[in-house]
């Protein structure tokens, strides 16, 4: 059981991809949107720390002082979605350093190396499908959203990436139980 160097170099680029995704969910303010009906046309974007109105600046998301916390529990779920996504992005790293240690490792180090990477991309897609859930269960029981908001390019960003990455661990234990072992060198006994 052995993982080749290509199948970690393809693992890297696609893993980039998958935590470039994960920056942008987090740093986007678009993760709802509520777009009122003409003649008045306005559009607000709900992010993980801050709300974007057409006609105003963007602001702190949620905040008490602008009356966002009046339901129970809003806000604390609403910054432990951000909290997860926070961390995700600090696990992302700590998987592209372990991915680039693998790759400039040698051929017995990156031989089992995939176990280690699978649950990397476990412990790394955990924290998004986390928020993911909290902003789907806010959305759907919270009064703060108007009717008509919908789910934006964040909230899609988050599931690509945590589907990419799950998909990773399990492409890695599958190439390292059914792909064909390292060839080593056997000394020739004379």
């Amino acid at each position: 059981m052995a993982v080749s160097l290509l199948a970690y170099v393809v693992t890297f680029f696609v893993f980039t991809s998958s935590y470039i995704l994960t920056i942008l969910a987090l740093a986007l303010p678009k993760w709802l949107t509520f777009i009122t009906p003409v003649p008045f046309y306005t559009e607000t974007n709900y992010g993980l720390f801050q709300i974007c109105r057409s006609f105003a600046e963007c602001r702190a998301f949620p905040s008490g002082i602008d009356g966002d916390c009046g339901e129970d529990g809003f806000c604390e779920m609403w910054r432990g979605a951000a909290a997860g996504m926070v961390l995700s992005v600090i696990l992302g790293a700590f998987v592209m350093l372990a991915l680039l240690g693998t790759m400039c490792s040698g051929r017995r180090k990156r031989s089992g190396a995939w176990v280690t990477l699978a649950g990397l991309f476990i412990l790394y897609a955990l924290p998004q499908v986390l928020s993911m859930a909290i902003v789907a269960y806010l959305y759907n029981s919270s009064s703060s959203f108007y009717i008509g908001t919908r789910y934006n390019v964040s909230f899609i960003l988050c599931i690509i990436s945590w589907c990419l990455s799950i998909f990773l661990a399990i492409v890695l234990s599958l190439v390292a139980f059914i792909g064909p072992p390292e060839y080593t060198y056997d000394a020739i006994h004379s």
